[in-house]
């Protein structure tokens, strides 16, 4: 049931309607907390797909602002999981030439090595440090200014992360 329940917020989340779409954003941030781990990650990797689908401009910012309320209520496995699920989605989309699909996926990147910094440290296998360092370097020398300080803060919290060799 739980699952048929989370399946109609996604099938809501792809209405044409806006008013559909903020209502499903709305009624996912209310059930996340009290839905199990995996519809979690289910509902993050779809919205994840939806910040970095390039028709989603109207409602990118508020799909990300949910990823990054909802990975809060994620423990330590389905961390471990919805990273593995959206992480190559998120490099995908800052490699994107689309300057609102990269801030809004540094910031979700940004929130995950916040929340999930130890599992990041100790499960080095989850990303790809090197690439990450390489994008968000790239972005620092030749993107805007906003886009600039949004790569610094993502730099930050993926210092934290850093193996010391």
């Amino acid at each position: 049931m739980e699952r048929r329940i989370c399946s109609a917020f996604i099938k809501h989340l792809n209405d044409t309607s806006l008013e559909v779409k903020a209502n499903a954003v709305k009624s996912i941030t209310l059930v996340v907390p009290i839905i199990r781990e995996q519809n979690v990650v289910m509902i993050i990797e779809t919205l994840t797909n939806m910040v970095i689908d390039a028709s989603a401009k109207d409602v990118r910012d508020i799909y990300s602002l949910t990823i990054r309320t909802s990975l809060v209520e994620l423990k330590d496995q389905a961390a471990i999981n919805m990273i593995r699920a959206v992480y190559p989605k998120l490099k995908n989309g800052l490699k994107s030439n689309k300057e609102e699909v990269q801030e809004e996926c540094i910031e979700i990147l940004s929130e995950i090595f916040r929340n999930f910094g130890q599992i990041l440290f100790k499960n080095n296998n989850l990303v790809n440090k090197d690439e990450v360092m390489k994008i968000l370097l790239d972005i620092l020398s030749q993107s805007s200014k906003n886009l600039r300080k949004k790569a610094t803060v993502c730099l930050g919290q993926f210092g934290i992360i850093l193996n010391v060799r």
